[in-house]
């Protein structure tokens, strides 16, 4: 997988064959500072992301689980009543 970098100098504009200059190492310096520079606030701005992505997701996981409690707690509750209902019939029926 190929992925384009911006501000890279193509391959085809590398000249091998003639020694860098320091102008040219300097200008080389310069454009991987640079390139240093953008990577690491697009990690900075990823790693807020991820945050944000946590925070929502916790949240939604607290509702979620919230809701899924009361159901619990409400079908228990039915289940119990239930159950007493069917005993007072077994008692009747046994009298």
């Amino acid at each position: 997988m190929s992925i384009p970098a911006q501000n890279c100098t193509p391959p085809e504009d590398i000249q091998p064959e003639t020694p860098p200059t320091p102008t040219d190492v300097t200008r080389l310096n310069t454009t991987i500072k640079g390139l240093q520079s953008e990577l690491s606030q697009d990690l900075s701005a990823l790693n807020d992301e991820i945050g944000g992505f946590r925070r929502h997701s916790d949240d939604h996981f607290t509702k979620f689980r919230s809701q899924i409690q009361d159901q619990h707690h409400t079908v228990y509750r039915r289940l119990t009543d239930l159950a007493l209902v069917v005993e007072r019939l077994a008692k009747k029926l046994d009298a």
